[in-house]
């Protein structure tokens, strides 16, 4: 039954049934208050009936010939007149002798020298009181030749109005083509938007996967039945993307916990060294594949399952940052500078991985700041940090190129070409944004911009609630 209601087709099959029934009963509804009989319709019918039975005998007189096949068409409506309206009557008259049926008003037979030359069809009241009318036609397409026939004391009901109508295709043929019409209508408005709105909610839910989270999979639970299909093999190739990426990450983290012995026997052995400038060179080798190691061990620990997130202060945290650099930027000539606002900046996320990355960048900025300079770390709202260096900047075209593994703004530097990657692992892991912008003057500034605590819910927390429960 879920299945059933949440399958688009059947959906929009019934909203189109329920849109028929609503269009077609307005219609009916508004013809049948439209129909009003003020005797006009009833007497049209009557006259009709009675020209086609109007007939004459061996003198010459008028007679109604019900048995005549011409008149076996349509004489059933005469009597069925007769039958429903008692005070129903009619008079036809050629000039030279009448027939009359009911209580034919006096008025009218008193008249009956001055009404042959009436007009084809006319409509006259037969009293003052009365709302009646009576018909009067010239007929000349009779056996009797011309022939004045007037009707009076019949009116259709609205029920016999609507009913005739019903029954007369001439007339249903308008209501239909107006459900029809408004069918169509609907058709072309509802349909769109009821296919429409379940395939946004995927698309929403897929964009949500970035390929930092594992686990993530599209809800198939509330997906329509035409679309579970889709989704159970997007979920299923989304489960061996992840063992696959799984398995990089554990293959990486592993040869960097490998390499820590080897590195560990280097340095030991290298204690037995007496050339001091080859040690010196040896002891920069070293530690250089040192960084190296642990930017891989931070990369693989990032790129794995999340810490628990929780509310951090950014202004607490930065400068927690600044201060552990500060006795290394003093051996090198480089001061830190740091500026917040008083009181805290708060923001969701890691802990761990957000003090990696202003570690990275602080970093970042002392090695590519020469003696004498200033590097300035600092915290503004909302939840935006900068590090600001006067070192020789980054080309625009590297900009986006830097934030890549292993690449490096200059060749000749002596980073790993991970520390920035590592930054961009963070930022996208937190859903923030991380930007390289010229520092003026000379040099670089590179800007962190987390999502604010105090304006947005937790990121992290909205994208957990699209994991397919385990």
């Amino acid at each position: 039954m879920n299945r059933i209601r949440g399958s688009i087709t059947l959906i929009a099959a019934a909203l189109l049934s329920v849109v028929i029934a609503v269009v077609l009963t307005c219609v009916l509804i508004l013809q049948f208050s439209l129909l009003d009989d003020d005797g006009t319709f009833a007497h049209s019918d009557a006259a009709t009936a009675i020209k086609a039975a109007i007939g004459q005998d061996e003198r010459g007189e008028l007679i109604i010939d019900e048995h005549s096949p011409k008149a076996a068409k349509v004489t059933p409506t005469l009597l069925e007149l007769k039958r429903m309206f008692s005070g129903f009557w009619y008079v036809i008259s050629d000039g030279r002798s009448v027939i009359q049926y009911g209580p034919v008003p006096k008025r009218v037979l008193a008249g009956l020298a001055n009404e042959q030359k009436k007009s084809a069809f006319s409509e006259y009241a037969v009293n003052d009181t009365s709302t009646r009318r009576s018909l009067s036609a010239v007929v000349d397409q009779t056996d009797a030749g011309e022939t004045l026939i007037e009707v009076g004391g019949a009116a259709y009901s609205r029920w016999q109005m609507f009913m005739s109508t019903v029954q007369d295709t001439s007339y249903i043929r308008i209501p239909i083509f107006i459900v029809l019409v408004g069918t169509i209508l609907a058709a072309i408005v509802i349909v769109p938007m009821l296919i429409a709105r379940p395939v946004r909610r995927v698309a929403v839910a897929a964009e949500l996967i970035d390929g930092t989270r594992e686990g993530v999979r599209l809800p198939e639970k509330s997906a329509p039945l035409e679309l579970v299909p889709m989704v159970s093999a997007f979920n299923r190739a989304l489960e061996r993307i992840d063992a696959t990426t799984s398995a990089q990450r554990r293959f990486l983290s592993n040869s960097a916990h490998e390499l820590r012995t080897p590195l560990a026997r280097a340095r030991t052995r290298l204690e037995g060294v007496g050339d001091k400038a080859l040690k010196a060179a040896l002891v920069s080798d070293l530690q250089s594949l040192s960084s190296i190691i642990t930017m891989l061990l931070q990369l693989a620990r990032l790129s794995s399952a999340p810490a628990q997130e929780t509310e951090i202060d950014l202004v607490a945290t930065a400068k927690r940052i600044a201060a552990e650099h500060a006795p290394s930027a003093l051996d090198s000539g480089v001061e830190i500078e740091f500026s917040a606002p008083d009181g805290s900046i708060k923001t969701y996320g890691s802990d761990q991985a957000i003090r990696i990355a202003l570690a990275n960048i602080i970093r970042n900025a002392l090695q590519h700041s020469r003696e004498g300079q200033q590097v300035l770390v600092e915290v503004e709202a909302p939840a935006t940090v900068r590090v600001i260096d006067r070192g020789p900047g980054i080309a625009p075209g590297d900009r986006s190129a830097v934030l890549q593994p292993f690449v490096r703004g200059r060749q000749d530097g002596d980073g790993t070409g991970l520390g920035l990657a590592i930054v961009a692992q963070v930022m996208a892991l937190h859903k923030g944004l991380v930007a390289i912008d010229d520092t003026p003057g000379g040099g670089a500034t590179i800007v962190l911009r987390f999502p604010s605590a105090e304006v947005s819910s937790n990121p992290a927390r909205d994208c957990e609630r699209e994991k397919a429960p385990t």
